[in-house]
């Protein structure tokens, strides 16, 4: 298997596509509205483009989902709660799709977004390798939660903050963490610029992380 990252550096804001050869299939996570990219790679690689996956309804750039369905046929996958009017895959947490000899599993994690999902990446053992977290879980901070408007930002911090808790901060130090925000990006809290990270990186450093964790230890 092999994971690449698109930037969009313009919106600090990542894609990714992983190319399975042992299946014959490429998987996008969260592509943008360009598709080019994504359909030269995965011919070039010799590989059907078969999955099109959101983490969540996006804020800050246009989808580019349903533009690779068109072109490819590829099955466009995204939580059962985003009602999506389009035609997709609603995917359940704890959902699991086949990449040949490895897996996705669907993990709720909300809080960016009620419908907020991110894919952890199984390996032919069951053993976790990646996680495509979206807006959830980022290098140095996490996503905000306020998009929706001041009524909503409380329910969907606290949401976040059991998202990173008891989901996405229960995995193995070494899972690598793969954003789709950066940063710089309109849908973060904070900043950081790399792109790329992992459980134990964010367990030592990340502060909101840690906030959250003393959060609980307080009882409040």
């Amino acid at each position: 298997m092999e994971i690449g990252s698109l930037p969009a550096d313009e919106l600090d804001n990542s894609s990714h596509l992983l190319l399975v050869p042992e299946a014959g299939m490429a998987v996008a996570v969260d592509p943008f509205r360009d598709v080019a990219p994504y359909l030269e790679t995965a011919e070039a690689a010799g590989l059907r483009l078969a999955w099109a996956l959101e983490t969540h309804v996006h804020n800050d750039f246009v989808s580019g989902s349903r533009e690779l369905g068109a072109e490819t046929g590829a099955a466009i996958g995204a939580s059962v709660d985003a009602g999506l009017r389009y035609r997709h895959e609603p995917l359940r947490d704890g959902q699991e799709i086949e990449l040949g000899p490895y897996r996705h599993r669907v993990l709720a994690t909300p809080g960016h977004t009620p419908e907020h999902v991110s894919y952890l990446l199984l390996d032919e053992a069951g053993r976790p390798i990646s996680l495509f977290s979206g807006g959830s879980l980022m290098v140095g901070t996490a996503g905000r939660p306020d998009l929706l408007g001041p009524a909503d930002s409380w329910r969907l911090a606290m949401l976040l903050r059991g998202s990173l808790l008891n989901r996405v901060m229960t995995l193995p130090d070494d899972v690598t963490v793969l954003p789709t925000h950066r940063g710089g990006s309109f849908c973060a809290a904070g900043a950081g610029g790399e792109r790329v990270t992992t459980i134990g990186h964010e367990r030592t450093h990340n502060a909101l992380v840690q906030a959250a964790t003393e959060y609980v230890r307080d009882g409040s």
